[in-house]
This record gives C-alpha cells, sequence and structure tokens, in this order.
C-alpha cells in the first residue's frame, strides 16, 4: 500500500511540476520605456504577426500564454518612434526572464534553447559593437577611388567575420531550434558551397521546415546562375510600359549589371549616391545597368526612381520577393546584383560598387 501511494505521489508531483505554459518576466533598464507598447511577434512569409502585448509600466512588462509547439518569435518594441527593436528568442512552454539594457540590447533566457541562443546573440551583439564603431569612424569621409577600394575591403572582412559567427554556430548547433535560426537568419550572406556543407548535416526533420525547404530549392538554383556561369534571361514590365528582356541588353555593351532593390530597402537608397557615380562614370559602350525592383507598388517604385533620378533602365512585375527576375537569381536580400560579361557569363555577384569601377577601369582586350 506504501508503495502504491508513493507511485501516486511521485506522478502528480511530477506532473504538478511540468509547466502548463510559459511566463516571461522582463525588466528594463530604462525608465524612458514606460508606457511603451511591447510585444511578442512572429513573423510568417516575411510579414510580422502580433501574437501577444502589454505596456511597459515600473520598468517591468510580463506576458503569459501556453504555446502548442516551440517556436522562433520576437519581443518587439518602438523606442523612439522611428526605432523598431526586435529580439529574437524561442516561444516555448516554460519560464523565461528577458532584460532590456540602457542600450536596448535584449537578453532572454530560462530554458536550455533560449539559453543556447541567448549565448549566439550575445556574440552579435559583440560583433554589432564593433561594426558600430567601424562605421562611425568612416562616416562621411571623403575617400578617393583607391581608398573607397579599400574601404570595400576592410567592410567585406567585416561582413565576412559576421557570417562566420552564423555558420560556427549553426554549424556546432545544426538540428536545434536556435542553430536553425541562425542559418536562416543569415544564410544569404554564406556561399553556396558553405551552405551545402550546412544542409548536409540536417536530419530529415529539419529538412521538413518550411523556410529550410525553401532555401534548399534557392541553393539548387544559385548552383544554376553562380559566378562562371552562362546568364539565365526574364523579361520584365519596365517602368513606362514596355518589356524588357536581359537577353535584350547582354552582348550590347561589354558589361550589363542587374541590380536588384527597392523603394523600400534603406541600404539599397544609401548605395545609390555611389551606383549614380559609377553610372555616369562607365555608361555607353562598356556598361549598362537594369535596376530589378521588388516593390509591389507602382507609385513607390517611380516615386523612388524619379526622386533620386536614376538614369538606368528600371524593371519590375511589382510582386514583391516573388518577383520572377529575383526567384531565378535566387535573391534572398537586396541590395543583391549580378555582373554579366558581353559573351553572357556572369563575372560576378554582390560585388561591391569599387570592385565594379576596378573592372570598368581596365582596358578590354
Amino acid at each position: 500500500m506504501k508503495k502504491i501511494v508513493f507511485i501516486l505521489f511521485t506522478a502528480l508531483c511530477i506532473y504538478s511540476c511540468t509547466p502548463s505554459g510559459y511566463t516571461i518576466e522582463g525588466n528594463v533598464d530604462n525608465k524612458a520605456l514606460n508606457g511603451t507598447k511591447i510585444f511578442i511577434k512572429e513573423r510568417i512569409n516575411r510579414e510580422w504577426i502580433s501574437l501577444d502585448s502589454t505596456i511597459i509600466k515600473n520598468e517591468k512588462f510580463s506576458f503569459k500564454g501556453i504555446s502548442d509547439t516551440a517556436i522562433i518569435a520576437y519581443i518587439a518594441y518602438t523606442f523612439p518612434a522611428d526605432n523598431k527593436v526586435r529580439q529574437a528568442f524561442i516561444l516555448e512552454n516554460g519560464k523565461l526572464t528577458a532584460g532590456i539594457d540602457t542600450t536596448g540590447f535584449m537578453t532572454i533566457r530560462g530554458t536550455a534553447q533560449n539559453n543556447l541562443l541567448q549565448t549566439y546573440q550575445d556574440e552579435k551583439n559583440t560583433f554589432y559593437k564593433k561594426a558600430e564603431a567601424f562605421y562611425k569612424t568612416h562616416k562621411d569621409s571623403v575617400r578617393t577611388e583607391e581608398q573607397q577600394l579599400i574601404f570595400a575591403k576592410q567592410e567585406e572582412k567585416l561582413n565576412s567575420e559576421e557570417f562566420n559567427i552564423d555558420k560556427k554556430f549553426a554549424t556546432k548547433h545544426v538540428n536545434t531550434i536556435a542553430g536553425t535560426f541562425a542559418f536562416t537568419n543569415s544564410f544569404y550572406g554564406l556561399t553556396t558551397a558553405e551552405k551545402v556543407a550546412i544542409v548536409a548535416l540536417f536530419n530529415a526533420e529539419t529538412k521538413q521546415i518550411p523556410r529550410i525547404k525553401e532555401i534548399i530549392a534557392d541553393i539548387e538554383t544559385e548552383k544554376k546562375v553562380a559566378t562562371g556561369n552562362q546568364f539565365t534571361d526574364f523579361r520584365l514590365p519596365g517602368l513606362t510600359g514596355d518589356s524588357i528582356s536581359l537577353s535584350g541588353l547582354v552582348g550590347k555593351t561589354d558589361y550589363v549589371l542587374v541590380d536588384f532593390w527597392a523603394s523600400w530597402c534603406s541600404s539599397c537608397i544609401q548605395s545609390l549616391p555611389e551606383m549614380k557615380k559609377l553610372y555616369s562614370n562607365y555608361k555607353g559602350p562598356r556598361f549598362e545597368i537594369l535596376g530589378v525592383s521588388l516593390d509591389d507598388d507602382r507609385a513607390a517604385w517611380s516615386g523612388a526612381v524619379e526622386s533620386h533620378q536614376l538614369g538606368w533602365k528600371h524593371a519590375s512585375d511589382l510582386k514583391g520577393w516573388k518577383c520572377e527576375g529575383s526567384r531565378i537569381y535566387a535573391v534572398n536580400s537586396i541590395p543583391s546584383s549580378v555582373l554579366i560579361d558581353k559573351n553572357g557569363k556572369i563575372v560576378g555577384r554582390n560585388l561591391s560598387i569599387p570592385e565594379i569601377a576596378n573592372l570598368l577601369s581596365k582596358k578590354t582586350h
């Protein structure tokens, strides 16, 4: 009888100790955030979906709920009015603690997977501080073309350092939610070979994740349009109502740059002055640009072309990320570009503007 009672007691204890949901208790170091609305959001098909929200009061906030399955979600808020802050975490049942320091950096811990993910976030935050210092040092500095090329190489080295953090973490923690997040968050900066190597480590379950399935399909596309291969043609509506094919441009100049961009892409807009200078210096028999917009709003697209006075050719089917041209070239981040020579060979992908200028400045033989 004593054994039966002990077994029942043990079973009840296990049941009662099993978390029936999740709680998130947050502490905020910045008093200015009091009164700010803070959200739990999920990103689905590039759209931000709000799952819950609350208000920061007395430098604290809390969430409570039940998660049927562990997912990548984000704690998000806006402060100041034009600064959106989002921190990824794993929304799963259990007790989580969140902290927001005076700089806005968030930490989220409490479960094994969130503790693991936080080590990745900490390393990335250290990198971001280093990158911020680099750009602050070089901000608004006037550079010669040679100095700009040196700057571009330093920037490329910095980017490689960040993607090495992602690659190392994704490889070491493959087939975990945290490791898969690191991969899907940064795969666009990895080479095709690096992506193939990580995908080869995935188990059957990981390969069935919808986003992973998309990436695997894109890797196969990348192989077809990699540097050294012949270009793949596409035809899109032009800005003035005409129809523009890539094959109609390749061969008419020494090089054609296909520039994937959008009016809503701040990095794209920031690169336009340099792009305009590049075009002004080399347009003609040596060089042409085809701007392929990933906009879905015609007025926004045409307005950006007009306001920034972009004199090269433009095309878009206004399908956003589903743009036919971007799908053919496996574009998953912008700005992105493909440089094609007069023989139709892809000579570079995502080259910096100084690197393109350096190539164009060389005499043809």
